[in-house]
C-alpha cells in the first residue's frame, strides 16, 4: 500500500485461529493489483482537429431563383382551391334554448311514422334543392338565423355546397312542424324531401 499502516484493529470470530486472521489481514492489506487506464479520447472533434471524423455524405443543395409555375401547376392548384370552397358548413342550435312545442301530426306522418317504426327521437333529415328557391346562399342564411334563434327545435342545418342542398336534421317530434315552418318562412317552391338513414325518402312536403 502507498501508506503505512500503523494501527489496525481486526473484528472475527472465536471459532478462527489466531494465525488465520493474520493471514487473511495480511492478505487484505496487501496491494491491490493495479492497471494503467488508456487515454481518453473523445468521439467528437476537438477545436484543434482539421479533420473532424462527421461529414455529409452529399453536398450542400444548391439554392435556385424562384421559376414560374407551369401552365399544369396554376391549373391544379386552381382545382384545390375549388375543393377547399365546396365545403359544408354546419349551423348548430343552442343546447340551452326552452324548445317550443308543437302541434299532433297530421294523418299522413301519423302514418308514415307508424309505417316505418319510427322513434320520436329518431333523427331525420329535410333536403332542400336549387329547386326550392331562387338562391341557396339567401336561403342557407336565413335557415342559419332561425337555428341560431331557437325557431326549429332540436334542428341542425348543413350546406352541402358540392351537392347544391341544404340538409336540417331534427327529431321526428318535429319534423312535420320543421318542415311546415319552412316552407311558409322561407315560402319554397315545389316539394321538399323528408328522408330517414337507411330507409330513404318517406315524405314529400
Amino acid at each position: 500500500m502507498t501508506q503505512e499502516v500503523k494501527d489496525v484493529r481486526v473484528c472475527f470470530r472465536p471459532l478462527l485461529e489466531a494465525s488465520d486472521v493474520l493471514l487473511i489481514t495480511h492478505r487484505v492489506l496487501q496491494e491491490f493489483p493495479s492497471r494503467i487506464l488508456p487515454e481518453f479520447r473523445p468521439w467528437f472533434p476537438s477545436a484543434y482537429d482539421t479533420h473532424p471524423p462527421i461529414r455529409p455524405q452529399r453536398p450542400a443543395p444548391l439554392i435556385l431563383p424562384e421559376e414560374p409555375l407551369r401552365q399544369d401547376q396554376t391549373q391544379s392548384q386552381s382545382r384545390a382551391e375549388g375543393q377547399r370552397f365546396q365545403r359544408s358548413w354546419c349551423a348548430i342550435q343552442d343546447r340551452n334554448a326552452p324548445l317550443e312545442t308543437t302541434h299532433s301530426f297530421s294523418r299522413l306522418f301519423r302514418m308514415t311514422i307508424e309505417k316505418h317504426k319510427l322513434h320520436l327521437r329518431q333523427r331525420v333529415r329535410w333536403v332542400l334543392s336549387e329547386r326550392n328557391c331562387a338562391e341557396l346562399e339567401e336561403l342557407w342564411l336565413g335557415i342559419n338565423r332561425a337555428v341560431r334563434h331557437s325557431r326549429m327545435p332540436t334542428c341542425n342545418a348543413n350546406f352541402q355546397r358540392a351537392l347544391a342542398q341544404i340538409w336540417l336534421y331534427c327529431d321526428v317530434l318535429y319534423c312535420e312542424y320543421i318542415g311546415n315552418f319552412l316552407k311558409q318562412e322561407f315560402q319554397l317552391s315545389g316539394q321538399i324531401t323528408l328522408s330517414v338513414h337507411k330507409v330513404g325518402d318517406i315524405i314529400q312536403l
